[in-house]
């Protein structure tokens, strides 16, 4: 009974110390929304009304081998053509590189390898080839739609909000398991109120992310050269993620179905209790 007693107050410990923890950044967040600049003194806070609010999105790399800037030395033309896995366009990038008729300038890309000591070491490395280039870029985004920036802001605070929730919730349990280790119809309540707030965050979170991608599905990156007219090469394109969280889903009907069972329990100890 010690030993149980000794776990359930550092449980109680940790999760006041959680709670006092975020409100206390629930009140840092809401000091710098008030301050028109989002900085007060040497402190600054990276998302503010002024300059936007994190959205995670997928991105997705172009890195071509080589790539041909070219000039039409007859009609004025001019364009860039890029290396490819696709035979059609490998097939255009050679015709170019033959053309006689054409100004051109290549670009390079290359890499380099470097060990602990930042040596170069690609000599003793045959090949790097880039399998995946996709991959999860947070970017800050302030947009001018009330409704839309409104979303944003229910989006980066939500976790907090819930996070403040649960962990209250869990220190009342804890406390009450302190004086007395026993379940009853609070405690089970406060399991089920943990569990349906688990539930709610990812769904809600996914309802975020779906209202944000009707706003904006792609932002594309592109390199301009100067030298060619209205040219520039697509190097990277981001795209709004439909975020889903299926553990803390399933954690939430968890323990939503153990409050249940332990309300069921409850009731026919109460029942037994009643017959005797």
């Amino acid at each position: 009974m010690k030993t149980n007693s000794r776990i359930i107050s550092v449980l109680y410990i940790v999760s006041r110390l959680t709670f006092r923890f975020s409100q206390l950044i629930l009140l840092f967040i809401l000091v710098f929304e008030c301050i028109p600049s989002g900085t007060l003194g040497s402190w600054s806070s990276s998302i503010h009304h002024t300059k936007g609010y994190k959205i995670n999105t997928q991105i997705q790399l172009s890195v071509p081998d080589s790539l041909i800037i070219y000039k039409s030395k007859i009609n004025k033309g001019s364009g860039f053509v890029s290396k490819s896995e696709t035979k059609k366009i490998n097939d255009h990038f050679n015709r170019v590189k033959k053309d006689t008729t054409l100004k051109k300038t290549y670009q390079i890309n290359t890499y380099e390898i470097y060990n602990k000591n930042f040596v170069d070491v690609k000599q003793e490395f045959k090949n790097l080839n880039i399998q995946g280039t996709d991959s999860t870029l947070e970017i800050i985004i302030n947009p001018k739609d009330y409704f839309f920036k409104s979303i944003l802001i229910l989006k980066n605070y939500l976790y907090l909000i819930v996070l403040l929730f649960v962990s209250y919730q869990c220190m009342r349990l804890f406390n009450q398991l302190r004086d007395n280790f026993a379940f009853d119809m609070a405690l089970t309540q406060r399991i089920q109120k943990i569990g349906y707030s688990l539930i709610a965050y990812p769904v809600i979170n996914l309802i975020f992310c779906y209202i944000i991608m009707q706003y904006f599905s792609r932002i594309n990156y592109y390199h301009y050269t100067n030298s060619i007219y209205i040219q520039g090469f697509n190097f990277m394109n981001l795209t709004p993620v439909l975020e889903y969280n299926l553990q803390t889903l399933f954690l939430g009907l968890s323990l939503v179905v153990l409050g249940k069972l332990l309300n069921h329990g409850y009731n026919l100890q109460n029942e037994n209790d009643l017959t005797i």
